[in-house]
């Protein structure tokens, strides 16, 4: 049973229960800057473990807004090298050793990863000599995807490739908690990866891009993006042979459209539950998927 919840400021659940686990979305939007919609973002708390899910633009607002001081959040997996999904990163690492943060962050990503890594360390050297003597600061620890080995903590992450067009080298991830699964496809077009993982999964957190006919006829360059991400067409395909328990549409790509209008159009074609993400939406899923702050 998925219950929704109106509120007006975010609400994180108990997420200490053995069974529970917790999903909260910092930000849900693209590379066009929005206020209501910062840089896609994804908080995924079960016990005492945290992680990120990519870290776009202006997270660490959003997670001062929850009341979250960093310390807990010891592992990021990023999807893909688009810098909307990782201009957040240098943001979040200095400001959580200002929040005196002890321990050092591991980031997972695609190749290049590392060598992205090496360099955003490199470009604050002076503002980390100016503010800890020697080398006493929480360190980014930067590891290919290749080379995960196997997941002890209790909330396993496993990377499968995707299909984002020109993009090498993108990945969405499937997270297993207990009894408990939930998809995230990344930035993709129609993927048979993200279908076979995503069979049955109790939530599916999948981008989507739409546009009107008249803006799309009159812009070749979205043309050209239009092919690497998924429309509507597509994720009516996806979510009919996928059947999840909750479908959630993040890093919306709309264009002459807007959410009421896709939403319409999914409906025509699929019966199964379909909501946009906000901004601070949390999520508990347990026995029941509850889901907080959703908006008006």
């Amino acid at each position: 049973m998925i219950k929704y919840f109106v509120i007006f400021f975010v609400l994180l659940s108990n997420a200490n229960g053995s069974d529970l686990l917790n999903i909260t979305f910092l930000g849900t939007g693209t590379p066009r800057p929005n206020l209501d919609k910062l840089g896609p973002s994804i908080l995924i708390k079960a016990n005492q473990e945290e992680l990120l899910i990519d870290v776009g633009r202006g997270i660490t607002l959003r997670l001062n807004q929850i009341g979250n001081n960093y310390s807990k959040i010891n592992n990021i997996y990023l999807s893909h090298m688009h810098y909307d999904h990782i201009i957040g990163l240098a943001d979040f690492w200095l400001t959580s050793n200002l929040w005196q943060k002890k321990t050092d962050t591991n980031i997972y990503g695609p190749k290049g990863v590392k060598k992205f890594c090496d360099g955003l360390m490199n470009s604050y050297q002076l503002d980390l000599k100016y503010r800890y003597e020697g080398n006493n600061y929480s360190k980014l620890k930067c590891i290919n995807f290749s080379e995960i080995s196997i997941n002890n903590n209790k909330i396993l992450v496993t990377p499968f490739t995707n299909d984002h067009g020109h993009v090498d080298n993108s990945y969405g991830f499937k997270i297993l908690f207990n009894d408990k699964s939930i998809v995230y496809s990344g930035d993709t077009t129609l993927s048979k990866n993200v279908v076979n993982n995503a069979k049955g999964t109790d939530i599916l957190i999948h981008e989507i891009i739409a546009t009107s006919k008249k803006v799309l006829d009159n812009n070749k360059k979205l043309r050209k993006v239009f092919k690497s991400h998924t429309n509507i067409n597509q994720i009516i395909k996806v979510l009919n042979t996928c059947k999840p328990k909750l479908t959630i549409l993040n890093h919306a790509l709309l264009f002459g459209v807007n959410e009421e209008y896709v939403l319409r159009e999914i409906k025509k074609s699929y019966s199964g539950n379909v909501i946009f993400s906000k901004d601070l939406m949390s999520i508990d899923l347990g026995e029941e998927h509850n889901i907080f702050n959703i908006g008006k």
